[in-house]
């Protein structure tokens, strides 16, 4: 075989190889987004639950005061506090 057909090979195959490299790492980054996006929507999930949970224990006036109370504590912004009125 010649050396410039070799040569020619050589090349083909180290184009292939960043090809497979190249897709390879979509494949990665689609893996990471995907388990990402799962835990955005459990700690969404959890967020609604919890959040359920404190209304229907606000029911009760004295539980609705230890909660409120420490809401005050917690909130730092005005938008957030005004939606429950402190």
């Amino acid at each position: 075989m010649k050396v410039e057909s070799l040569e020619q090979q050589i090349s083909k195959q180290e184009e292939r190889l960043k090809q497979l490299k190249a897709q390879k790492q979509a494949v990665l980054a689609r893996e990471k987004k995907k388990v990402s996006e799962q835990q955005r929507r459990e700690e969404t999930r959890r967020k609604i639950l919890l959040g359920s949970l404190a209304l229907k224990k606000m029911e009760n006036e004295q539980e609705k005061g230890k909660i409120l109370a420490e809401l005050n504590e917690y909130l730092t912004e005005d938008r957030d506090r005004k939606l429950f009125g402190l």
